[in-house]
């Protein structure tokens, strides 16, 4: 049998990776409607994962095809798209595997977790379902939660989404100008709250848990109960570190996302306002859409003392005086001012330095997860988070800083000018 070569695979890799990251979520609802006999154009997630999958597999067929076409070999060395399939089962435990495979594999999983997750979110926007039954009791089985927080991070690096958490009174766009919200969606967005980042990041949120088959409202009473409240009858043996730890990085992701969102936005506001800017203080980051969070002046992230307010994000948002619209506003902007201050800082380094300096704060960023999340939930870690020193509290602010140019850049960082 002949051994399927890397450039085979790396080929696989790029062009599956290509296509998904263009994915045409329409496309698929109109194909789905189509083989649908009862003629319902709702993906539920199993369809959107389908539809991965297809793509992968005629990715899979033409570039083996394709392979063996400019291949001079005699018929009895081409090579079919189940010895490719083979190798790939396998890949993973191939000691010897470049890293420039590894990297190929790793952005295509990559672009294969947002192409189910832009589908998701199409069809929830876009389409209903008259047969659907949401889950809004019991409690949240834990694989899924793990699958709904992976959809939430991937959502960070959809363009429509990282346009919608920068547009007031804007809409989710799917690569048109126009498109047909359905009445449930529209209804969520209409309310004064959408004019923040974190609600409408928190209505992204609220669409991909109905496409894991979760009522919303139950969702955040569910999550706020797990991460928030802490009550004795909920099982942190079955809710493990694994799962708090992947809670964790989606936090923080959304934490850069808010903050990025809110410099953008800042722009667009009154001058006069944003300019009157004060020492110190918390930005308060309201969790996408299960509890509250303060992050400090450098960055952090800190729990709450407080319990999230029982009442729903647009009641509370509408709820707002003006003067503390004025004040969230200002503190974002400090926020946001430092954010550019420490940007600034990176890119006026040389490169070496630049890179040692990054270095540190990875460091520093692995070994304070490490310890927090050694430590139980509660006071004992409320206390560590606030004691961290300014030193780490700079590393880490500078390793999320970083990390959120460069997602905001897709994985690069800008043309950067050697200091002289």
């Amino acid at each position: 049998m002949m051994t399927v070569p890397d450039d085979l695979i790396l080929a696989f890799f790029r062009e599956t990776t290509s296509r998904l990251n263009e994915i045409d979520p329409e496309a698929a609802v109109v194909a789905t409607a189509t083989e649908n006999s009862d003629g319902d154009s709702h993906l539920d997630l199993a369809d959107c994962r389908r539809c991965v999958l297809n793509q992968q597999k005629t990715v899979l067929k033409e570039v083996t095809d394709q392979f063996n076409s400019d291949s001079s070999a005699s018929d009895n060395c081409i090579i079919s798209p189940i010895q490719v399939q083979e190798r790939l089962g396998r890949l993973q435990h191939e000691a010897d595997l470049s890293p420039e495979l590894k990297a190929a594999m790793e952005d295509m999983n990559d672009a294969a977790r947002v192409g189910v997750c832009k589908l998701v979110l199409y069809t929830e926007e876009t389409t209903t379902s008259s047969s659907r039954n949401l889950q809004d009791e019991g409690r949240l089985e834990r694989t899924k939660m793990m699958e709904y927080f992976v959809l939430c991070t991937a959502s960070l690096k959809l363009q429509c989404v990282v346009k919608f958490l920068i547009t007031t009174g804007g809409d989710l766009i799917f690569g048109k100008e126009e498109q047909e919200p359905n009445a449930e969606s529209n209804s969520d967005k209409s309310s004064a709250a959408m004019m923040f980042p974190q609600s409408r990041l928190e209505y992204v949120q609220r669409l991909l848990a109905k496409g894991m088959g979760w009522d919303p409202v139950f969702v955040t009473s569910e999550l706020r109960k797990i991460f928030v409240e802490k009550p004795g009858d909920v099982d942190y043996g079955y809710y493990d570190n694994e799962v708090m730890i992947l809670f964790q990085q989606l936090v923080e992701q959304m934490t850069i996302a808010i903050r990025t969102a809110t410099l953008q936005v800042r722009s667009k506001q009154d001058s006069e306002l944003l300019n009157d800017l004060g020492k110190g203080g918390n930005t308060r980051v309201v969790s996408v859409q299960y509890s509250e969070f303060e992050v400090d002046q450098y960055g952090n992230k800190m729990e709450s003392k407080n319990n999230a307010p029982e009442k729903g994000i647009d009641e509370r948002q509408q709820q707002l005086t003006e003067e503390e619209q004025k004040r969230q506003l200002r503190l974002a902007s400090e926020a946001a001012m430092l954010h550019q201050t420490i940007l600034g800082e990176l890119l006026s380094m040389d490169e070496d330095e630049r890179n040692h300096t990054l270095d540190e704060a990875v460091e520093a960023s692995q070994r304070f997860m490490k310890e927090v999340m050694a430590l139980p939930m509660g006071q004992e870690r409320v206390d560590f988070v606030r004691n961290v020193d300014a030193a780490t509290q700079r590393k880490l602010a500078m390793h999320k800083v970083w990390n959120g140019m460069l997602q905001a850049n897709g994985g690069m960082p800008p043309n950067m000018v050697p200091r002289k």
